[in-house]
């Protein structure tokens, strides 16, 4: 009776945690709507398929429908959004210990997503832009100082910085008259980018303001361009019996159906060992750079101000050996508990024993999945450039372009107020 119960126990902890978020197949069909420029229906997709995202990760889901707009279209329930899932991630610091045991039992999925050290950076950013669309200086000044906060303790702790979020906080202590704060920023910013220069990202260029300059207005326009990588799971399966053994295995971009059949296969045979492990799929994008013209004259292109696919990628590499070794742990005390279960029915009746060994082998091969959650609709890159415009109003367009400068397509900011002595801010999103 107690093994009995034993089972159903593991059996229910298998089936209520194994989910997985939300699907390669789905954040395509997202990023698909974003590449057409359509933040309409990737916005309308992501609020359709909030149930996909589960209890456990609703922050992640606020922070991917944040993302669905640029500044032509910007919604006012961005920044509540974006709060909300910054709450959410503040309150994820005290762990659960059954959290933690069903991670060791099920897969990763069973705690909830703590954003990488970049991500949480820029949630921060994104706060940020929203005050600027607001127009709410004072907020976006204190929501630059909490980021500020926490980058000063990130370098403190892990030797890790972002030159691009120094930068934009020091242009944003510029535009509140914070002269120290900024210039202890700009320091910071100038140093991570020589700290970090295998990014190819490179410090934003502001124009020189001179006497004559005193009229005019300093605008900015950045570019948030392509898509970060995504993660999928290959999972690799080893199941033996006295007869032989077989070898399987899947990706999340294969149908359910072949997942199903390796779990088949491997309750069939009654033992077996699955690992799945995390793998970077780049997301093609063909804009290449941006070019800015001011009322009908051609002024300057848009330079690398920060590489997100590389903090992706670099923080994928610093973890995954603690991945692997996590995956390899999991699957030997799957493997034991499964033994164990089997023995202690056994000693009751060893056909009923067979029988259960076979049902946890399957479960437990079909809940083992690599831990593919991020935050997807990040853009791979920044692009920035900044230009001095007489006070006035202007009209701003923006020129996508491929790797050889041939225009993909373009947006035209109209009406744009500039005001002398202020800093003006545009923003454009593009994932072509």
């Amino acid at each position: 009776m107690q093994s009995l119960k034993a089972l159903l126990a593991v059996c229910c902890i298998v089936l209520l945690c194994a989910c997985t978020g939300p699907s390669v197949r789905y954040k395509t069909k997202v990023i698909e709507d974003m590449q057409n420029h359509n933040f309409e229906a990737s916005q309308a997709r992501i609020k359709n398929n909030k149930k996909i995202y589960g209890k456990r990760d609703t922050s992640l889901y606020y922070l991917d429908l944040s993302t669905q707009q640029d500044s032509t279209n910007y919604s006012t329930n961005t920044l509540q959004d974006l709060t909300k899932a910054q709450n959410i991630q503040s309150g994820l610091y005290t762990k659960s210990l059954s959290q933690k045991f069903a991670s060791f039992i099920v897969n990763d999925y069973t705690e909830p997503y703590r954003l990488k050290y970049f991500e949480l950076g820029y949630l921060f950013f994104y706060k940020i832009l929203a005050y600027l669309q607001e127009q709410n200086l004072q907020d976006a000044v204190i929501e630059t100082r909490s980021m500020v906060f926490y980058l000063d303790k990130l370098r403190q702790d892990t030797g890790k910085d972002d030159p691009f979020l120094q930068y934009f906080a020091s242009q944003i202590f510029l535009m509140w008259g914070a002269f120290s704060d900024a210039r202890i920023s700009y320091e910071n910013a100038k140093n991570a980018y020589l700290k970090f220069a295998d990014s190819y990202a490179t410090m934003p260029q502001i124009p020189k303001i001179t006497k004559k300059d005193s009229t005019k207005g300093l605008l900015t326009v950045q570019h948030l361009n392509g898509n970060i990588p995504l993660l999928i799971s290959k999972r690799t399966m080893v199941a033996w019996n006295k007869f032989g053994f077989a070898l399987g295995s899947d990706s999340s971009y294969q149908s359910v159906s072949e997942s199903t059949i390796n779990s088949a296969i491997a309750g069939a045979y009654g033992n077996a060992i699955a690992v799945a492990l995390p793998i970077v799929q780049e997301i093609p994008y063909i804009v290449q750079g941006s070019r800015i013209i001011v009322d009908g004259k051609e002024i300057g292109q848009t330079n690398l101000a920060s590489n997100l696919s590389y903090y992706f990628k670099k923080n994928f590499d610093e973890e995954y050996n603690k991945i692997f070794i996590n995956s390899a742990v999991r699957a030997a005390i799957k493997f034991l508990v499964t033994k164990e279960v089997q023995k202690q029915v056994d000693k009751k009746d060893d056909q009923v024993g067979a029988i259960v060994n076979m049902l946890l082998t399957g479960l437990f091969t079909a809940a083992e999945s690599a831990d593919t959650r991020s935050w997807f609709t990040l853009p791979a890159q920044i692009r920035e450039a900044n230009v001095l415009l007489e006070e006035g109003i202007h009209e701003i367009k923006v020129q996508l372009l491929d790797g050889n400068e041939k225009v993909l397509d373009e947006h035209t900011f109209k009406d744009v107020q500039i005001n002398k002595g202020r800093h003006t801010y545009l923003y454009l999103r593009s994932a072509k």
